[in-house]
């Protein structure tokens, strides 16, 4: 039998496909009307205001749903005094004010006119909150319906904060991947636990159980935010991190990564390290090592450091829009940018895309599917294994390369 690829989804195929996956329990709107609301996210996704895409969280409540959300007494609650239609350039004109995380536009059923638009809600976000679809403080997400226009095609649908479908390229792509795919980055920054031990001496690791969790949430913090600034600009960007022992083998004239701008080695500590443990030693101060402690950030100087690695995050951002890619090593540390991949002798037959965040499924595909920074990452990967690479297309995807038992392997993800 022939094989035709993966089939593509459309409104209809998409709302047969949600409600496969929905939880029973709970209430989803009619079969037209939810045909209507996918029909319409999606147009909307195609359209551009003031030059950039269209990108918004959409929330969808029958009339029976919207009390139990407990908006109504919220100041960041605005009710439209007349709801507006639901349609492609109403979503597009109201799109600029939903930027913030946390914003939606609430949707809801009508007899008379079908699907209108009554409020915008802005969720309350904690003062330092790792970036997610829907940041709340002191309240559960409404478990009701809610869709992430990320970009042109690119939807994400969501039950609360559980993420239930997405649509990417025409094609449902694998769920589960709310954090980094697992595969790709297990045992793959011991370097930061080696370099608290030798800071901080053994009898310090020994007692104190939430360090090594601390130092993994926060290089993963920085990592997720900067590829969400560069998502956000609509620019893209190829992230590329190797180990700091052999980073004169991976990056030089006549090395794989070949750098326009390479960048001179710290001269006492990388910057990451020297925040980190200016933070280890703080939340000693406060008698709690650990990454829930940090991410309250009610401390004068717990918010002082959390800015400065904001502000860290965002220099590795925009040095990662330089053509070319970002090089840093497994602590964070700048080796160059605007880095030329060089590996022409190596023939790469095909990758592998991950099924799942172990990558114990995989299907092989050709290595010219994707763009230049998606092939140099692949040749990367295969010319050095012990590199790793994340590609963010300028449609808001993003890719995670490495490779594995001899095989370049990838996730494809749109939420991070």
């Amino acid at each position: 039998m022939p094989h035709f690829g993966r089939p593509h989804y459309y409104p209809a195929n998409l709302a047969a496909a949600l409600r496969e996956r929905w939880p029973a329990a709970v209430e989803l709107p009619t079969q037209a009307e939810l045909r209507h609301f996918i029909s319409v996210a999606y147009q909307a996704s195609l359209l551009y205001e003031e030059g950039q895409p269209v990108r918004c969280r959409l929330l969808l409540a029958t009339t029976a749903q919207r009390p139990s959300m407990d908006v109504e007494t919220s100041p960041y609650v605005l009710n439209l005094a007349e709801p507006r239609p639901y349609e492609e350039q109403e979503i597009r004109r109201l799109s600029p004010a939903l930027h913030a995380p946390g914003s939606l536009l609430a949707v809801r059923p009508d007899e008379a006119n079908g699907l209108v638009i009554w409020g915008v809600l802005r969720r309350q976000q904690p003062p330092r909150v790792e970036e997610a679809p829907w940041p709340v403080a002191g309240a559960p997400v409404p478990q009701v319906l809610l869709l992430d226009v990320r970009g042109p095609g690119s939807l994400v649908f969501y039950f609360g904060s559980e993420r239930v479908l997405t649509l990417q390229h025409g094609h449902i792509e694998g769920h589960g991947f709310v954090d980094y795919p697992v595969a790709w980055s297990r045992g793959r920054f011991v370097e930061n636990v080696e370099m608290l031990r030798q800071y901080l001496g053994a009898a310090v690791e020994a007692a104190t159980p939430g360090l090594h969790p601390l130092a993994g949430r926060l290089s993963h913090y920085i990592v997720r935010r900067m590829v969400s600034r560069v998502r956000a600009s609509g620019h893209g960007g190829l992230l590329v991190l190797v180990p700091t022992a052999t980073l004169d083998q991976h990056i030089g004239p006549q090395a794989t990564l070949r750098p326009k701008y390479p960048v001179s080695p710290p001269v006492t500590m990388p910057p990451y390290l020297r925040l980190l443990l200016a933070i280890v030693a703080r939340l000693t101060e406060l008698g709690d090592i650990s990454w829930q402690r940090y991410e309250q950030a009610d401390d004068t100087r717990l918010l002082e450091l959390a800015g400065a690695i904001d502000q860290y995050a965002d220099l590795l951002a925009d040095l990662m829009t330089v053509d070319g890619a970002l090089v840093i090593t497994k602590q964070l540390a700048v080796a160059g940018f605007g880095v030329e991949v060089y590996a022409p002798q190596l023939t790469l037959p095909r990758v592998y895309r991950a099924l799942d965040a172990d990558a114990t499924q995989l299907r092989a595909e050709a290595p010219d599917q994707g763009g230049t920074r998606h092939r140099a990452a692949y040749r990367l990967c295969a010319a050095e294994p012990e590199s790793m690479a994340i590609v963010v297309s300028q449609d808001g995807g993003v890719r995670f390369v490495h490779a594995q038992d001899g095989k370049v392997v990838f996730w494809e993800q749109l939420t991070l």
